[in-house]
């Protein structure tokens, strides 16, 4: 539970060395550049160009990734998420960069590929629709496209439906009876379609086809050529469209090599990304540039003489100002570092904050495995993990504390499902029954409760739910009591930690009556008896002096509550405020960890009901068939909804309930100028 001491380092070296010292930096990992204080004669370099230039590189390198993966598949092991980035020595890192324009030149060969086939696979579209829309002329052996002499018109169209010819002369008679020079020639006719041609004066010839407009006539499309000599050409188009599109496509198919240059290209361009982006921060004069950054006290000891040493470089170490942005490094064992993400996920502790991920550890895994509960479950996660971290030692760091979180997590499981007596629900007991003749109700003596079974015992387990929140929100209590004695406010630090225990211990015992039985329940083990007594006895024994201690504990929010008031009213009001904000603030979080117990009977009655569903039929040789494959089937639907409902609840009764009651946040993590590569990595030098 701590966060690393922080140093300030300052660099001054030649220009031309600037480039292989921010690589060396850059390859180490450990080095946050900072913004300087303007410094006369210098002014930050320009490297916007170079990093936008960049960022346009991965973005090429991405689409082009996208594209291949439709053409080419790329083979990767379903562990490769487990696998470490490669390591590629220095000189072969740089050797790889020099060839990045010729990745990048075939990439865009991979773009302009895809790109004429979505251009020809568009043409073949407009083909077919023009050829469907020229079908019903193909037996006309006429040009479709409008043709006229000096003094006359002709021209194509359809009509929707079955059409008589005397029906439109006689229509074209009634609206133009003037007009005797028209002849009507049906090329085609059916049920939903009818092709004529129309031939009149060129004079005419608006005034007809808006006639013919008004019985649903459409002119046909126009073409040179008669419509199956137009049809044939469009179908050659299309096959040669066709031909250069498969030809296109077997060549994309054949760039399955691409795959591994561009990781290393896309590893290369975020690096040098992400180096011009720093630079752009760094101030420099025509001779010399000056870099500030961060730096843990850790790892000075190695940096300072290896950049003296390698470069012709000034280097000083300071310790921060006192009101400096300073960025935090979070530092804990391997049973808490797991857990530092989730830490960091609500925000990163400010200067005051003490980093609360120790602590919370225990309470989180704690927490989960109250939540999911079934040792079977259990078993699955921790073996998995466990087997992971014994046998693949070389993974990455964030995806070992990933599996570390769930190990534990697994452990805790295991043991609240010993608790509750669930193995895959109370598969030991139906297996027992229905396969191996046991009587109705048989649980092996391995399977049976430790303490209770949470399913029929509700209101016992929801009391233990409540001391559990109580103990958690009281912890929370103590750490800000410990951050106010840390910034020097022990008066704030007695304010903000004796009220509210006096007040809750004292109304704690009223609350717990609603919910405390007198009698032990009948089925109760020796652990479960004990507890039961125990707190029978501790509630009680408060409820004997609970009234005192409450007064006392009023009487103190009503005088400490609003002390950051000027007036006497204002205190007065902030403390009475105060303790309507004590007290029901604290039943509501209170109430909040009855989770434990839904989420719990959640995973219990879920199990329970696929174990039961497995033993439906009545045959046995049936029901033993079917019990497996409810059995695997389930189990693993259900294991995967309550792993994640036990993770967002476990996050939520930390960020919300414990959080709240002592820590600011706000603080900055330590981004380092680093080589921040998915794939490939650069060994460090020494």
């Amino acid at each position: 539970m701590a966060k690393l001491k922080i140093k300030v380092i300052e660099l001054v070296a030649a220009l031309d060395q600037k480039d292989d010292i921010l690589d060396s930096i850059q390859q180490k990992g450990v080095l946050e550049v900072s913004v300087p204080p303007e410094t006369e004669g210098m002014t930050p370099g320009e490297y916007s160009a170079a990093a936008s230039e960049a960022e346009r590189s991965i973005q090429q390198l991405t689409a082009a990734r996208e594209i291949l993966s439709k053409y080419v598949s790329e083979k990767k092991p379903l562990t490769a998420m487990l696998e470490p980035r490669k390591e590629l020595s220095s000189e072969e890192y740089f050797r790889r960069g020099a060839d990045i324009d010729g990745v990048l030149e075939r990439c865009g060969g991979v773009l302009e590929k895809d790109k004429r086939i979505s251009d020809l696979k568009a043409d073949n579209v407009r083909l077919r629709t023009l050829s469907d829309a020229l079908e019903p002329w193909r037996n006309a052996d006429i040009p479709l496209h409008a043709g006229h002499t000096s003094k006359t018109v002709y021209f194509l169209g359809s009509i929707k439906g079955k059409t008589d010819r005397e029906e439109l002369l006689k229509l074209l008679a009634s609206e133009m009876p003037e007009n005797e020079c028209v002849e009507i020639e049906t090329v085609s006719s059916d049920e939903l379609q009818t092709d004529i041609a129309v031939f009149c004066m060129k004079e005419d010839a608006d005034g007809v086809e808006n006639v013919l407009r008004s019985a649903g006539f459409a002119r046909a499309p126009e073409c040179v050529g008669s419509a199956a000599e137009t049809i044939a050409e469009y179908a050659s188009r299309t096959e040669c469209n066709e031909k250069e599109i498969e030809a296109l496509t077997s060549e994309l198919s054949q760039e399955s090599t691409l795959f591994a240059d561009i990781d290393f290209a896309e590893d290369w361009c975020t690096v040098k990304k992400d180096k011009f982006t720093a630079c752009g921060r760094i101030p420099q004069s025509t001779r010399v540039f000056y870099l500030k950054g961060y730096i843990a006290e850790r790892d000075v000891k190695r940096v300072k003489p290896f950049m003296e040493k390698r470069f012709d470089a000034a280097v000083e170490i300071s310790d921060p100002a006192e009101d400096e942005d300073v960025p935090v490094i979070l530092s804990n064992n391997a049973f808490a570092a797991p857990l530092e993400n989730i830490t960091g996920m609500y925000s990163m502790p400010s200067k005051g904050d003490i980093d609360p991920t120790g602590i919370m550890a225990f309470f989180y895994y704690f927490f989960f495995g109250m939540m999911l509960s079934d040792a079977g479950y259990g078993l699955i996660i921790a073996l998995a993990t466990g087997a992971l971290l014994l046998f693949k030692k070389n993974m990455e760091r964030p995806m070992k504390n990933t599996l570390k979180m769930y190990f534990f997590c697994g452990l805790s499981t295991v043991f609240w499902g010993a608790m509750y007596g669930s193995w895959f629900g109370d598969a030991a007991s139906v297996i027992s029954v229905n396969f191996l003749g046991k009587p109705a109700g048989y649980t092996p003596a391995f399977f049976k409760p430790v303490w209770t079974d949470a399913v029929n015992d509700l209101m016992n387990v929801l009391i233990v739910c409540f001391i559990f929140g109580l103990v958690h929100l009281f912890t929370g209590v103590v750490l800000k009591g410990v951050t106010d004695v840390k910034n020097g406010n022990k008066f704030d630090a007695f304010c903000d930690t004796v009220p509210t225990f006096l007040t809750v211990i004292g109304v704690a015992p009223i609350f717990f009556n609603l919910f405390i039985q007198e009698n032990v329940p009948d089925n109760y083990t020796a652990l479960g008896t004990f507890l039961f007594n125990s707190i029978k006895t501790v509630h009680a024994g408060l409820s004997k002096v609970n009234v005192p201690i409450l007064i006392v504990g009023l009487i103190l929010v009503v005088l400490t509550a609003g002390r950051d008031s000027k007036s006497i009213g204002g205190r007065i009001g902030g403390g009475l405020y105060g303790v309507y904000n004590l007290v029901g603030g604290y039943l509501g979080d209170v109430l909040s960890y009855a989770r434990l117990l839904a989420l719990g009977l959640a995973t219990g009655v879920i199990a329970n009901v696929m174990n039961m569903l497995g033993t439906l039929p009545q045959n046995t040789a049936v029901k033993f068939i079917l019990f497996v494959i409810v059995f695997v089937f389930g189990h693993i639907a259900n294991l995967a909804i309550n792993v994640i409902g036990a993770y967002v609840h476990t996050n939520r009764l930390q960020y919300v309930e414990f959080f709240g009651k002592f820590y600011e946040g706000g603080g900055r993590a330590f981004v380092p100028l680093a080589a921040n590569t998915k794939t490939y990595k650069i060994r460090e030098e020494n």
